[in-house]
C-alpha cells in the first residue's frame, strides 16, 4: 500500500479523544467531509514498538465509525498504547495512506497498570550471622532486567530504591513467575524490590510486596 506525507489540501483528521470503558477503548475524531476511510495504527509505547506504515492495524470506514459511535478496540494488554489515525484516499485507482510529519494525528492512551509483585523468603544459617534470601517476582508482561532493582539496607527496611545499596538483576524477567537465584546477606540486612529510577512512564507500573 502506498504512503506519502501530508500536503496542503489533503483531508485531515482532527480532535482525537479516547476513553477506556472496562476492557474497551473508544476513540473519537473529526472526519474531513470528503474522507470515507482511514487507516489506524497501534503500538505499545513501553515496548518501543515501531509503526509499520504499510500494514495498518485496522482500516476503518466512516460508516463503521457512525455505526459504533467511534472506533472501538479491545484492550487486552497493560501499558501505554499509541493510536495513529491516517486518512486513506485513492489516487489513480491506487490506495494511498497520508502520513502527518509530526504525528499530530496520534493519541497515547494509558490502560491498566503493569503489576510487578514480589515475595521474599529468608532462611537463617545455623551457627552463622548470615541468612539465605530467595526472591520471587511475578510480572504482567516481559521486563528488561534494567527496569527493576533491589535495595539492601543494614538494620532497617529500605523505604525506596535509594535507601541503601542498590543492585541490578542479571537477567530479563518473563511474563509470569520468576524465581531468582538465592543470595546470602547478613542477618540484620533487609531487601526490597523497586522500579529503577531511570524507567519512563513510572505511573504505569505498580511494584508491591506480597
Amino acid at each position: 500500500m502506498k504512503t506519502r506525507v501530508y500536503s496542503t489540501g489533503d483531508p485531515q483528521i482532527g480532535t482525537i479523544k479516547a476513553r477506556i470503558d472496562e476492557n474497551h477503548m473508544i476513540m473519537n475524531f473529526k472526519w474531513a467531509n470528503t474522507l470515507e476511510q482511514v487507516c489506524i495504527y497501534k503500538r505499545n509505547v513501553l515496548r518501543d514498538e515501531e509503526i509499520d506504515w504499510e500494514h495498518p492495524y485496522r482500516k476503518y470506514t466512516k460508516e463503521e465509525y457512525i455505526s459504533f459511535g467511534g472506533f472501538v478496540d479491545d484492550i487486552d494488554e497493560a501499558g501505554l498504547l499509541e493510536y495513529t489515525v491516517c486518512p486513506m484516499t485513492f489516487e489513480e485507482d491506487e490506495a494511498v495512506i497520508i502520513l502527518y510529519p509530526h504525528l499530530e494525528n496520534s493519541l497515547k492512551v494509558p490502560t491498566k497498570k503493569i503489576q510487578i509483585r514480589y515475595a521474599i523468603k529468608e532462611k537463617n544459617k545455623l551457627f552463622s550471622q548470615r541468612k539465605i534470601v530467595e526472591m520471587n517476582v511475578f510480572c504482567d508482561t516481559d521486563l528488561k532486567k534494567e527496569m527493576i532493582c533491589y535495595t539492601k539496607k543494614k538494620g532497617a527496611i529500605p523505604v525506596n530504591e535509594e535507601d541503601g545499596v542498590q543492585f541490578n538483576f542479571m537477567k530479563d524477567f518473563s511474563a509470569g513467575h520468576n524465581t531468582l537465584p538465592e543470595i546470602e546477606i547478613d542477618r540484620d540486612e533487609h531487601i526490597r524490590i523497586y522500579l529503577a529510577k531511570a524507567v519512563k512512564h513510572r505511573e504505569l507500573y505498580w511494584v508491591y510486596k506480597q
